[in-house]
């Protein structure tokens, strides 16, 4: 029942979003700015998009103490990817996990812990990002508003989770506290989770924590380098703060409850993002379309090159991953 919920409400996002960015829109200019587009760019921005996911595979590298090397996790990466772009639930973390778990001395609480730590360090990057650059933002009412308001709210959570881990035995303790009411199986399954992860999160320390932090910027340059590349396709006056604005929101966007492939969100968050910066809407979406659309069948591409390598099916993964899963609740 709970996951039919969900499923529901990321239709209801995206429907949502769907329906403000057609509100208003003119099919004709929308389509006469997409056949601007200098397809060639797109060489370019595949390559730098590709660069980021392998800064992203070398950063869970280093998280999981070089337990399996750069490329496999790569190659993983992109499968998550893929595969949370065509089923629901964001089933391609669980997918990942398992993955990372086969043939290697990684414990799957450890793979989910430092999967969780990459959102994390993402989350710190980004909005570190969206603070550097606000102050060049045009003023817009409510998308800057919630964005300063964001990046505050997500700064609190980030410190409050820092104290957590600096204090983990009293934490525990209320933790302990608290689950005592669920019951002695669910309850000992959330304290026993709770040791384990801030066990396996110990172990990125010192060397560790510096070298995650470095590739995570280097993702994001890249990331933002070819956002903004594709952008200035579409609206060559924009300065680099612009692309490094939209990029932020994109990230932000995407997290909030969606159909697979966030689909409306995703060109919601980027038309927003734009529309603070003075595009046009039909240049924006145009922007945004082309942006997914790219992002979307580079992934699928990489994708199932990866699952080939894998040795591994759509429908094998997806069940050896919830059942990794009902193993780790047990």
């Amino acid at each position: 029942m709970k996951r039919r919920w969900q499923i529901l409400l990321g239709v209801l996002f995206s429907l949502g979003a769907i329906i403000f960015l057609f509100r208003g829109i003119e099919i004709e200019k929308l389509t006469a700015e997409m056949s601007k587009f200098n397809y060639w760019s797109i060489i370019p921005f595949a390559i730098l998009e590709t660069l980021s996911l392998w800064a992203r595979g070398m950063r869970w590298r280093v998280l999981l103490e070089e337990k399996v090397s750069g490329t496999r996790l790569f190659w993983i990466t992109n499968i998550s990817y893929y595969l949370s772009n065509i089923l629901p639930l964001r089933i391609g973390e669980l997918g990942r996990v398992y993955l990372v778990t086969r043939n290697s001395d990684v414990t799957g609480m450890q793979a989910l812990s430092t999967a969780v730590l990459e959102r994390m360090l993402d989350v710190v990057t980004v909005f570190i990002m969206l603070f550097l650059v606000l102050p060049f933002v045009p003023e817009h009412g409510l998308v800057t508003s919630a964005a300063y308001l964001i990046v505050g709210a997500v700064m609190v959570v980030i410190m409050g989770l820092f104290a957590v881990a600096r204090n983990r035995k009293r934490a525990a303790m209320i933790v302990g506290i608290g689950s005592s009411r669920l019951g002695n199986k669910f309850g000992g399954w959330i304290n026993e989770a709770f040791e384990k992860f801030f066990e396996s999160i110990d172990l990125v320390r010192g060397r560790r924590v510096v070298m995650a932090s470095v590739w995570s910027i280097v993702i994001w340059i890249f990331s933002v380098v070819s956002t903004y590349y594709l952008l200035l396709s579409f609206s060559p006056a924009q300065k680099l703060y612009g692309g490094v604005f939209v990029t932020a929101l994109l990230a932000l966007g995407i997290a909030l409850p969606s159909v697979p492939a966030s689909v409306g969100i995703w060109e919601a968050s980027a038309v927003a993002a734009l529309a603070v910066l003075g595009v046009n809407k039909e240049t924006a979406l145009a922007f945004a379309i082309m942006l997914h659309l790219i992002v979307f069948i580079k992934m699928a591409i990489l994708g199932i090159i990866g699952l080939y390598l894998e040795g591994e099916n759509l429908n094998d993964l997806v069940v050896q991953a919830k059942k990794l899963i009902k193993s780790m609740r047990n």
